[in-house]
């Protein structure tokens, strides 16, 4: 057999499992789901499907752009123009592609200052390209023409710990230029760099440690030397951010009880309150790993979590929209991941998911049931009730059971004081302030239209009652009970003339 025939054999088996189109497939390989206000699951129709792929033949093989296939995609970013920036870590570069998917650039792999050695993180603004050069241990900035600019290394202060270790792994940079960098474990959270200077300015959204009754107890009673012996416990670390067109800052952490997802003001505020993000139960071989999140035009939060292959949508106050994803068993089918690293969003929502195993890029569009749930929760969110309820109706008529539904619609009936309606779908949303809400003002209206009715028949009940009384207290005092020691006049007779 010709050497040029076995090569193309090879491929075929290779890739021939990742090339079967998604239409044809009866069915999908995961499930949709999502959980109600009492952290019920139920299941949904799709939100997203998988479309297609990238990692295989995606530099020319004319260009100086390196290898064709991605090896180890560890981060993405989508720019304003929808070009796809991917860190490429294995092939120490950063890839360009534009918004139809065709390649146009990569850079790092040139000696000189600008060489990139195992690149973990990526971020784009107008003019430069920001890049987490682990191995270097440093951030590389690139223009946007893929030339090197200039690098920021550990902080030169004695404000940071001995032991603390400059291995950036992510990073994002406000407004202001100030660059926010994830490092390797760090548990001190995000640190902070001044542009100009590369100074240290703090660290950043840290995690806490969680209270925990023995630890407590063997402060109150050990000594000093068997406090020594003990384990420190530290908070868990900060695995990616992301910053959004208002500034506001988002992190995903591993290792946490709680806060997996969080998403800082300016003042370093949690406005998600730290609550538990994911899936509500896990084995206890199991782990929540977040390693990513990614925030559209509406503010929903999409988070993946390497430990269940799922991705988790949010809406801006932290409400569960959708999950869906899984991890892949040997199936090799677009949509199950064997360990997904990063995702982004374009802006026509359409969500791009690295697996850093397959060394794949997988591409989800939104369904019907996903762009009408997103346009009514965006009218929700504006406070905009009665212009969001047709779309609701709408989720509703393809899933009864969508909670968020009947909580919209709740909203817009309590707006419209329809307070029957109102309580219905509060029920069906298992919002019990929101029933007891209704409820009340139910009663309010009907005191209001009954009052003269009410005040009238208060008032005839209170003179039965007085009467009442009276003539009780008239029939015992005849008795002779009215009195203490009286006799009955009835009950005994004289005998005083007899004698």
């Amino acid at each position: 057999m010709p050497k040029w025939l076995r090569f193309v054999i090879a491929a075929v088996l290779v890739t021939g499992p990742w090339l079967q189109p998604p239409a044809a497939q009866a069915e999908l390989p995961y499930r949709t789901f999502s959980y109600d206000s009492g952290n019920g699951q139920f299941f949904v129709q799709p939100a997203y499907v998988p479309t297609g792929y990238i990692g295989l033949n995606m530099v020319p093989p004319d260009v100086n752009g390196g290898p064709p296939n991605l090896n180890n995609p560890n981060d993405l970013f989508i720019d304003g123009q929808d070009h796809l920036f991917i860190a490429d870590s294995k092939n120490n570069r950063i890839v360009q592609l534009d918004s139809n998917g065709s390649y146009v650039a990569a850079f790092g792999m040139q000696k000189g200052p600008g060489q990139l050695k195992e690149p973990n993180g990526v971020y784009v603004d107008e003019k430069h390209v920001y890049v987490a050069d682990t191995g270097n241990k440093r951030i590389a900035v690139y223009d946007r023409s893929g030339a090197f600019v200039k690098e920021y290394k550990r902080p030169d202060t004695t404000l940071l710990p001995r032991d603390y270790e400059f291995e950036p792994v992510k990073l994002t940079v406000d407004k202001r230029g100030f660059l926010y960098v994830a490092t390797k474990n760090g548990y001190q959270g995000l640190t902070v760099i001044d542009p100009e200077e590369g100074s240290f300015q703090g660290f950043f959204g840290a995690n806490n440690v969680p209270f925990n009754m023995l630890d407590y107890l063997k402060r109150q009673v050990y000594t000093e030397e068997q406090l020594k012996k003990e384990i420190t416990k530290q908070p868990g670390s900060v695995s990616n951010v992301m910053i959004d067109k208002a500034g506001l800052i988002y992190t995903t952490s591993i290792s946490v009880d709680t806060g997996q997802l969080k998403k800082f003001n300016f003042a370093g505020k949690d406005l998600l309150g730290n609550r538990l993000f994911g899936a509500q139960t896990v084995f206890t071989n199991e782990e929540r790993l977040f390693q990513d999140i990614t925030v559209d035009g509406n503010g929903n939060m999409s988070a993946i979590d390497a430990g269940s292959g799922r991705v988790y949508q949010y809406d801006p106050q932290g409400g569960m929209l959708f999950s869906f994803g899984g991890k892949n068993e040997g199936f090799n089918k677009l949509g199950l991941f064997n360990y997904p690293s990063s995702i982004a969003v374009d802006s026509k929502g359409n969500l791009y998911i690295s697996d850093r195993m397959s060394n794949l890029i997988h591409i989800f569009r939104q369904t019907e049931f996903a762009q009408l749930v997103h346009k009514a929760n965006e009218l929700f969110m504006l406070g905009r009730y009665e212009d969001s309820e047709r779309y609701w109706q709408e989720v509703l008529h393809l899933n009864s059971k969508y909670y968020k539904a009947h909580l919209g619609l709740a909203k817009s009936f309590y707006r419209k004081g329809e307070w029957q309606n109102a309580m219905r779908e509060f029920r069906l949303a298992r919002d019990v302030k929101g029933y007891s809400d209704s409820f009340w003002q139910l009663r309010v209206i009907w005191l209001q239209n009954n009052f003269s009715t009410v005040v009238t028949s208060g008032l005839v009940l209170l003179i039965l009652y007085a009467a009442a009384v009276k003539l009780w207290k008239k029939m015992k005092w005849r008795n002779g009970d009215g009195r203490p020691g009286a006799k009955s006049q009835t009950s005994h007779s004289n005998t005083s003339a007899s004698g």
